[in-house]
């Protein structure tokens, strides 16, 4: 009879290095994330040759990713059980929501299949419902529960993402709907309860930033969705105002929909500085080096994020003045995501060679 062995989790601010198909990395569907906003990014600045690229590289990782999920759960069910109610690695399950809808987002946008966007609009409420209740219910159920400084960091505003990635692709395809109003209510309070759940999550993280003892390990990758988080809300904000102009139902909230896109856009504008000179004392002053982590995915899509929020919101509110920042940031994206990309085919590769030594 066959034992199976548990695997262990990295400590928090370790690398996750897991290549096996026990210890997979259920965020790794940031990979289809970041893929498809940086494709969406292209594609706005007419790079139809790079988006169209990364639109079919991004349908094979996330068929590959799914495979990878399931297979995972039929062979190894106690491990994903276990991380599931992990309050660290739990939350990374809603990037699937995320990547399936920013997926859905490549369709509804760039190709004729307005059909494909539809259904991954809601197959991505479905997989919303399922993974976001079960991580509330199950992390408060459990006990005995970890603590801030183990369990808290950038990855909680996925809840955030995921939420309001529903609104966004809803935004999207609620032209080609037969209930436009329906489906652009429901976008509408996604778009509500994101911003919600974004003021209560980014003040326990500054919290925990400015009054818990943060060593440099720490400061990991998914820090960046405190920008990333309020990009997208900033961009389903757009994507509703953009809707608001030729229908009737929304135009009635479009007196305070821009001021609250233009307090989410700012503060997303506020969290760069930030979130550039940390790594320097991370990596540089405090020496922390620099290894592959899937978790650079979680870099990338806020990168790619934020300079399409901002060119959505540049068009939505007639400011033309800050679309020059869109445009730094999706040459930024474009680098990050080819960085990341060469670093994981680089530790793909040395696991292949490191298994034929054996």
């Amino acid at each position: 009879m066959e034992v199976q062995h548990t695997a262990l989790p990295p400590k928090p601010g370790e690398p996750i290095t897991g290549h096996s198909l026990q210890t997979f990395f259920p965020g790794y569907f940031a990979l289809v994330m970041a893929t498809g906003i940086v494709s969406v990014g292209a594609f706005l600045y007419n790079m139809k040759q790079v988006a169209n690229i990364l639109l079919c590289a991004n349908v094979i990782f996330y068929i590959v990713l799914w495979a990878v999920l399931i297979f995972r759960a039929i062979k190894y069910p106690t491990d994903v059980w276990k991380d599931i109610s992990s309050s660290s690695r739990g939350v990374t399950f809603l990037t699937i929501v995320a990547a399936n809808n920013v997926l859905g987002n490549q369709f509804g946008l760039m190709t004729s299949y307005k059909d494909v966007a539809i259904f991954l609009w809601e197959f991505g409420i479905v997989l919303w419902v399922m993974i976001t209740y079960t991580f509330f219910i199950v992390i408060t159920a459990k006990e005995p529960k970890q603590g801030v400084e183990a369990s808290l960091s950038g990855a909680w505003l996925l809840i955030v993402v995921a939420t309001e990635s529903v609104a966004v692709l809803g935004a999207i395809i609620a032209g080609e709907m037969v209930h436009k109003d329906v489906i652009i209510f429901i976008s509408f309070c996604a778009f509500l309860i994101g911003a919600m759940h974004y003021m209560v999550f980014i003040s326990l993280i500054i919290y925990r930033w400015l009054f818990i003892s943060m060593k440099a390990e720490l400061l990991t990758p998914p820090y960046w969705i405190n920008m990333g988080a309020v990009a997208i809300t900033t961009l389903a904000g757009s994507r509703l105002l953009m809707y608001s102009h030729n229908h009737e139902w929304i135009s009635g909230i479009s007196y305070f929909l821009p001021g609250l896109t233009v307090f989410f856009w700012a503060f997303a504008t506020w969290w760069i500085p930030i979130l550039f000179l940390l790594p320097i004392w991370r990596h540089i002053i405090q020496k922390v080096p620099v290894k592959y982590d899937p978790q650079y995915w979680s870099l990338v899509f806020p990168a790619g994020m934020y300079a399409v929020a901002t060119f959505n919101f540049s068009k939505a509110l007639d400011l033309p003045f800050i679309l020059p920042i869109s445009n730094i940031f999706i040459y930024f994206s474009i680098t990050a995501w080819v960085i990341v990309f060469a670093g994981m085919l680089r530790e793909f590769i040395r696991f292949l060679y490191s298994e034929k030594s054996l």
